[in-house]
């Protein structure tokens, strides 16, 4: 029998955040259970968590991070042609490789897959995920080969079994806001975590409990545990691995966009969100219009008072109209869709 390999090709510094390594990692844990081996390719790049992927046993292959495009296909090709006379299919999840970067590759593969969140950069693929919402799709048409399978939508949200499971015991939400989670990602470069807890001092109600998240790159965490220390209620993490069930325990989150978007849907969580990167921002205004949460637009302009202002004109109507909406916009079986998906265009 042939074996088949998926190499997953996928960066995770401070300027891109967590989000590609947990989609990354998610789809490998599925994938792996049909008869793949997978190997996770990236750079030595200042804040890459890619060693926690290391950690769960997978072997990775690392690249010169000062390599430009041409190089990195080069030694990407080098790394895959090791597996001769096997079945290779090569993933591809990092917004700084371009078309030209897929095509160097296509002689090497049987097949490429891209993960993208923007609808108007250009791929050469066998298969195109795009788990965003967006305003408009017009142009992703124009973008991707014709023959190309496209898995477009939340339906295909790349989520990991914890909030799988978790969704199976999910918390039946009052419409009350006894729980606040506050979490912003990896790094949280516009700082928001700081303007949050300000203004939930501010509400002045010590019966709610707080829990804030921050991620290992974050610059403020010190200054961040401090405040959570000085406050009643509260419990400070830091990039914790039972982020579903803490999750699961709010009432209301206030975060960013990203993959967490899709992890607050899946568990029925209302949320308060800023749009934290330029990526983010289409994608926000589409869930918002659907009702699943609420957008305060572009985390830069906002203040505490802003965020004090959200919480404060919500009420358990609004909450729990947007729970229903949530858990009806992903399922939390986006991962199994997509794996079945590459496991069918392998056997082509």
């Amino acid at each position: 029998m042939i074996q088949k390999n998926l190499f997953i090709r996928v960066d995770s510094g401070l300027d891109v955040g967590l989000g590609h390594i947990m989609r990354c990692f998610a789809l490998a844990e599925v994938i792996k259970t049909m008869n793949f081996n997978v190997y996770f390719i990236s750079k030595k790049i200042k804040g890459n968590i890619i060693r926690n992927i290391e950690d769960d046993g997978y072997k990775v292959f690392h690249l010169d991070s000062k390599s430009n495009w041409k190089i990195d296909a080069r030694k990407t090709t080098e790394i895959i042609q090791h597996f001769k006379n096997e079945k290779n299919l090569l993933l591809v999840d990092n917004y700084e490789l371009s078309k030209m970067w897929e095509t160097s590759l296509k002689l090497a593969v049987n097949k490429i897959i891209i993960i993208d969140d923007f609808s108007n950069r250009s791929h050469n693929c066998n298969l195109f995920i795009d788990q965003n919402l967006h305003t408009s799709k017009k142009e992703i048409n124009k973008k991707i080969p014709k023959n190309c399978k496209k898995l477009l939508g939340p339906k295909y949200a790349l989520l990991r079994k914890e909030f799988v499971e978790c969704r199976k015991i999910i918390k039946i939400r009052s419409g009350k806001i006894n729980r606040i989670l506050v979490a912003f990602g990896g790094s949280d470069e516009k700082n928001q975590t700081l303007k949050v807890l300000k203004a939930i001092k501010k509400l002045d109600k010590e019966k709610i409990n707080v829990d804030v998240i921050v991620g290992e790159p974050n610059k403020n965490k010190t200054k961040i545990k401090r405040i959570c220390a000085g406050m009643k209620n509260s419990t400070y993490y830091q990039q914790p691995k039972n982020m579903a069930k803490i999750m699961n325990k709010a009432d209301l989150a206030i975060g960013a966009g990203g993959i967490i978007t899709w992890e607050r849907c899946c568990l029925g969580l209302p949320s308060v969100v800023s749009i934290v990167s330029k990526n983010q921002e289409d994608m926000i205004n589409a869930i918002s219009k659907k009702g699943c949460l609420i957008n305060l637009g572009r985390a830069e302009r906002l203040t505490s008072e802003d965020y004090l202002s959200a919480i404060r004109n919500l009420n358990s109507k609004k909450l729990i109209r947007m729970q229903k909406k949530c858990m009806g916009l992903v399922d939390g079986k986006g991962t199994k869709r997509v794996a079945k998906h590459i496991s069918l265009i392998a056997k082509r």
